[in-house]
């Protein structure tokens, strides 16, 4: 009786529970994860990152100017040629330059210009390709969850049958018009429909702690969110030949690895730029003041400006610096920068054909569940039918419990199976979509 008692307040709290639940969309978990996501503020780090690196090619033409200074002392002893014997020299000296230089002809700007532009845009489909693996790793935890929380509903379904019909055997048993092997039976059937609810539920409790920790929202508790159950979307099946050619120019994974390919490019040009000239012009200003410290004579010395207008000097002019041999090392760059470039386009041919393997799994389980969903809709109905005429044989006591258990058995499991490939089938179908599309909607 305690047991009766305790099932019907739990099925009074359940729809009360269930009201109170915040419901989470699949754009909604999204959206929250996204901005939550770390890996995904790393990224956005490595684009600005990117953009802060690559500037105008023109910048690099400006002249690299800088401004030295230095003041010293000179203490010591000289030879006196007039009077051939040694006198004391004690010199305090100031020296001032400015220095401006400037490429004229450097291949490697403008090359290192359009790489750096490049990096700029893989470091974007990294982010998007980020985005891209968490969404689907989002949404396949969604439709996990879905697919536990409407069988947990199943359960708890099958489970009011459960309870109406071992009330009603204890009674009979009571009176003597069944025996008490039967009620035996309905305690087992009772028992193990209870324990599959308890299995189900801890289930959805660690499906929905592993999405909030996707999600990373340690304010939320599992018990305390509902996934939306939505409208299904449109099963379209499409030709494998036409979601990859739609993925291929899409799906940001792919995008990536044919910038990464395109830098690896630039990189050898970079390094064969090392073989050319490189022209460079360059100014100097210089001057500077000395002064004689306790000199015998007591010398006189131009005051400071004086000196440094008439000690300043003018230098001006081109270099041009050839490369002529420096021991292979660009040979060799060249070299490494060439197989660097043959890895990065078999990744990208690697990126492809797993794209393509995945499409073909996923669209051939999509045409499998198609077909099977249909043969299903007409297991479970003939299910139902079974079991709904063996009930009312049970009630009427023409067949055993265990009897009755086999045919409630084959409903659960019709209905289990049912479930799983319409979730799967939507699954899918948003799976192939994103793929293409690079968007659930």
């Amino acid at each position: 009786m305690k047991r009766f008692l305790l099932h019907s307040l739990l099925l009074f709290i359940i729809p009360l529970t269930a009201n109170a639940q915040e419901v989470w969309t699949l754009q909604q978990c999204l959206e929250t994860g996204l901005k939550n996501n770390l890996d995904f503020q790393i990224k956005q780090l490595d684009v600005l990152s990117a953009k802060t690196t690559h500037r105008n090619a023109a910048l690099e033409y400006l002249p690299l100017v800088n401004v030295t200074g230095s003041h010293s002392y000179s203490i010591g002893s000289t030879i006196d040629p007039a009077t051939n014997s040694r006198v004391s020299s004690n010199i305090q000296s100031d020296n001032f330059a400015l220095n401006a230089s400037m490429n004229i002809v450097d291949f490697n700007i403008f090359t290192t210009a359009r790489r750096n532009k490049i990096a700029v845009l893989k470091a974007n489909a990294d982010k998007e390709a980020t985005v891209a693996e968490y969404s689907l790793t989002i949404l396949e935890n969604y439709y996990t969850i879905l697919y536990t929380q409407e069988l947990l509903k199943i359960q708890q379904s099958q489970f009011e049958n459960a309870v109406f019909n071992l009330k009603r055997i204890e009674k009979e048993v009571e009176i003597g018009s069944r025996p008490k092997s039967d009620l035996y039976d309905m305690q087992v059937i009772y028992a193990q429909e209870e324990n599959g609810i308890t299995t189900t539920a801890q289930l959805l409790y660690n499906q929905k702690l592993t999405l909030i920790q996707l999600m990373n929202r340690p304010d939320v508790l599992p018990n305390s969110v509902l996934v939306e159950n939505s409208a299904l979307p449109e099963n379209v099946i499409r030709p494998e030949a036409e979601v990859f050619e739609n993925a291929l120019k899409n799906y940001p994974k792919i995008l990536s690895a044919q910038l990464n390919q395109d830098i690896a490019k630039k990189n050898i040009k970079i390094q064969k730029n090392y073989y050319l000239p490189v022209i460079q012009a360059y100014y100097n200003y210089s001057s500077f003041y000395y002064l004689p410290l306790k000199q015998m004579g007591g010398q006189q010395v131009n005051p400071f400006w004086t000196q440094i207008t008439d000690n300043k000097n003018h230098y001006i002019g081109l270099q041009l610096n050839v490369p002529v041999f420096n021991g292979l090392r660009t040979h060799r760059d060249v070299q490494l920068a060439k197989i660097e470039y043959q890895k990065t386009t078999v990744l990208a041919e690697q990126e492809k054909i797993k794209l393509r393997q995945t499409i073909e799994q996923e669209t051939a389980k999509q045409e499998q569940n198609t077909i099977l969903a249909t043969k299903l809709e007409d297991t479970r109905n003939y299910a139902q039918k079974s079991f709904e005429t063996t009930q009312a044989k049970f009630s009427s006591g023409l067949i055993e419990a265990i009897v009755f258990t086999g045919s409630k058995n084959q409903l659960l499991t019709a209905e289990y199976n049912l479930l799983k490939a319409k979730v799967t089938l939507a699954y899918l179908a948003l799976e192939l979509n994103y793929l293409q599309y690079n968007k659930f909607f």
